[in-house]
């Protein structure tokens, strides 16, 4: 091999590196270039999902704040009823002890009389009526319809001996059994539970 060959082959391999550098360079930068890009789409995915995972998080936690809220308010809604109902028993059972403790009073018999000397105009037209009375109260049953026949005599009021399941006051009855006047303790109790429950509400 001469020395012009040598010198050939020489500038033939400064060639052949010179291109294997420009290469490997093109190869590195595009694979930066690949690789830099690759991550700034996996962190902009990176950066949606942390969003969304906030965004979730902070509506649960909204949503568990409005059950507490709404828990918390049905609570005190619940215990106000429960409450308001204590009291409402509380005055009823009260109620109804004044007026079983009429019973007491001396003139029993005639508030006995006013009640079913009312029955009886209530069931005008439907004669004889019957009044009943409680078990304890029985031994004024006589009295008490003689003294409504006194005062209404189109009442034709009965005494019926068989006692009536209430604390005290009276039931009259029409002549048919289909009407009933019941003007005992528990009824009326009953009748003014509502307005009772109106007034606690409005007090509570």
């Amino acid at each position: 091999m001469n020395e012009t060959m040598s010198e050939k082959i020489s500038v033939l391999q400064s060639l052949i590196l010179e291109s294997a550098n420009a290469q490997k360079y093109g190869f590195a930068e595009g694979a930066r270039k690949e690789s830099e890009a690759w991550l700034a789409a996996e962190m902009s995915k990176l950066d949606r999902e942390t969003s969304m995972i906030l965004t979730d998080a902070k509506r649960r936690a909204e949503e568990i704040h409005r059950r507490q809220i709404l828990a918390a308010e049905r609570q005190k809604s619940t215990e106000a009823l429960r409450q308001q109902n204590r009291l409402l028993q509380q005055a009823l059972k009260q109620f109804l002890d004044g007026l079983v403790k009429l019973r007491e009073r001396p003139d029993y018999v005639d508030i006995l009389t006013a009640l079913a000397l009312n029955a009886a105009r209530n069931l005008e037209g439907f004669a004889p009526v019957k009044l009943r009375l409680a078990a304890i109260d029985g031994h004024l049953g006589d009295a008490i319809a003689s003294a409504v026949n006194a005062k209404f005599p189109g009442a034709r009021m009965e005494f019926f001996r068989e006692p009536a399941p209430i604390l005290g006051g009276c039931w009259v009855t029409s002549s048919d059994g289909r009407r009933q006047i019941n003007s005992d303790w528990q009824s009326r109790t009953q009748e003014i539970s509502d307005t009772l429950a109106d007034r606690l509400l409005a007090m509570l």
